[in-house]
C-alpha cells in the first residue's frame, strides 16, 4: 500500500509541475526596437532609431544578429550608439572586447558599453558616465 502511495504521490508531483511549465507563458524574444521604446518611456533622450545598418556598419562580420543606430541629440548631430543583438555570447564578447580595447589606452577615445543577455549597447565618450548609466538602468529591467 505504501508502494503505491509512493507511486501516486510521484506522479501526482510530476503532472503539477508538467502543468505549471506547460501553463506558463514564455517571455518574447527582446528585440531592438522594444529596448527603443523603453528607452524613450524612460525618458532618456533618443531619437527614433534608424532602421538596420547591417549592411552600413564597419563591424559587420562580428555576429550580430540585428543593429540598430541611436541618436541622441544633446550630444550633437549624429551622435549617440548602437543597441547590437546577438544569437550567442561569443560574437557579444568579441564586439564588447573591441569597444572595450581603445578605452585602456590614454590616446584612443573611450566609448561606453554595456552587455547584457543577448543585447550590447555602445554610446559615444561624449556621453557622461551618469547619463549612460540611465540607459543601462533600463535595460537591466528588461
Amino acid at each position: 500500500m505504501k508502494k503505491y502511495f509512493g507511486l501516486v504521490f510521484v506522479l501526482g508531483l510530476i503532472l503539477s509541475i508538467t502543468a505549471a511549465c506547460s501553463s506558463s507563458e514564455s517571455q518574447p524574444a527582446i528585440t531592438l526596437d522594444h529596448i527603443a521604446t523603453k528607452f524613450q518611456e524612460a525618458g532618456l533622450e533618443i531619437e527614433t532609431p534608424t532602421g538596420s545598418i547591417r549592411e552600413e556598419h564597419g563591424l559587420a562580420n562580428l555576429g550580430f544578429k540585428d543593429v540598430q543606430r541611436i541618436l541622441v541629440p544633446d550630444l550633437g548631430e549624429g551622435e549617440g550608439g548602437y543597441l547590437f543583438l546577438f544569437e550567442n555570447e561569443t560574437a557579444l564578447e568579441k564586439l564588447m572586447d573591441y569597444y572595450e580595447e581603445p578605452g585602456k589606452s590614454t590616446l584612443m577615445p573611450h566609448s561606453h558599453a554595456y552587455a547584457q543577455d543577448n543585447v550590447l549597447l555602445q554610446m559615444s565618450d561624449k556621453m557622461s558616465q551618469t547619463e549612460f548609466d540611465r540607459y543601462v538602468e533600463v535595460i537591466k529591467e528588461l
